[in-house]
């Protein structure tokens, strides 16, 4: 039996710097996986954006390590992946390429798309977001016009200071907006003010306040009608578990919680907790965003934009036409390379 994995390291590229209250990015560092077995190949991402804790040597250390390259079939790969002594609360980036890779390379062989093999079934009638990163007022209308349409439009905002950005922004685009505040605001009182000047148009926010500042979160969504996610404070099923009552809904990115299966068991938990759920990215490519958009029927809202940001795309997958998603009628994610990749076999 032919079983070989193989990694290739990468820069995607934003179109412009892209900036949240975490700083300034002009590109993300991320590994593709490559997993093949008797002719059929499975493609997975790691994408890490620099202020999470997991980095791309880490996961190239881990990948080029004995117990990755000791692997020596699928079936020993998924016992890898579910062995949770391997894995800790900071390595899920590594599992969910891994396990990307793994659930696309099955779905080939059985020639079923990855929301049939993970029976993500629901039809919940889910919104797309664009989103527009912290900007100078004068280069918002330019940014505006090169995003595609999509139901709803995502602000990061730098607390109050952005709120001129903000007033640029409704002027410049009929959309609702969605308010991305990444833990950035200091009060609840700042908050509101950026709601009052997002009036009616407001739809949501997400993560105002730190991750500490669970009583703050508490009280900003009694104040408010509109939904309020957690993003940080959101990683694994721990987390999700906590959520209710603190947060009215859970941003669940693959990067965080660790692979699409686990991304699914948390949209099905959500569920029952009462959560809405966002399924985000750390700016993908369209691989990654395609995988976590088979899980689509799950969400209330979607928010996997990456492809639209980044300029050297090296996959091809979901496509966004007049503002919804259209996904590819393949096996698998169903995601294809369209670049030429240096992908460096593991070896015993």
């Amino acid at each position: 039996m032919s079983f070989r994995i193989s990694y290739a390291p990468y820069r995607l590229l934003f179109k412009h710097p892209f900036e949240t209250t975490h700083g300034v990015r002009t590109g993300t560092d991320s590994i593709f996986i490559r997993l093949e077995e008797n002719g059929v190949t499975g493609y997975g991402e790691v994408t890490l954006p620099p202020y999470l804790k997991e980095k791309p040597n880490e996961v190239l250390e881990r990948l080029q390590g004995t117990a990755v390259a000791g692997l020596k079939s699928l079936g020993e790969l998924e016992a890898y992946l579910n062995d949770p002594k391997a894995w800790n609360d900071h390595q899920q980036g590594c599992r969910a390429g891994l396990q990307m890779a793994l659930i696309d390379l099955e779905g080939k062989k059985r020639q079923q798309a990855v929301c049939q093999l993970l029976m993500s079934v629901n039809a919940k009638p889910f919104r797309t977001l664009m989103t527009i990163g912290i900007t100078p007022v004068w280069q918002v209308a330019e940014q505006l016009q090169q995003l595609p349409k999509s139901d709803f439009l995502k602000v990061k905002m730098h607390g109050t200071g952005s709120i001129s950005m903000l007033r640029e922004v409704l002027k410049n685009d009929e959309r609702p907006v969605f308010i991305d505040g990444n833990q950035g605001m200091e009060s609840v009182q700042d908050v509101l003010e950026v709601c009052q000047v997002a009036g009616e148009r407001l739809v949501g926010l997400e993560q105002p306040f730190s991750v500490n500042d669970a009583k703050r979160q508490v009280d900003l969504q009694r104040e408010l009608p509109v939904c309020v996610y957690g993003d940080e404070s959101i990683w694994g099923m721990a987390d999700l578990e906590k959520a209710a009552g603190t947060f009215g809904g859970v941003n669940i990115k693959l990067m965080k919680c660790g692979g699409l299966d686990k991304a699914k068991a948390m949209t099905d938990r959500a569920a029952e907790l009462g959560l809405k759920v966002m399924l985000g990215c750390m700016s993908e490519s369209s691989l990654g965003c395609t995988a976590m958009a088979h899980l689509a029927g799950a969400a209330d809202l979607l928010d996997l934009d990456g492809p639209q940001l980044i300029k050297n795309d090296p996959f091809e997958g979901m496509v966004m036409q007049h503002g919804k998603l259209v996904m590819p009628d393949r096996p698998g994610i169903g995601a294809i390379l369209k670049a030429d990749l240096e992908f460096k076999p593991i070896c015993a």
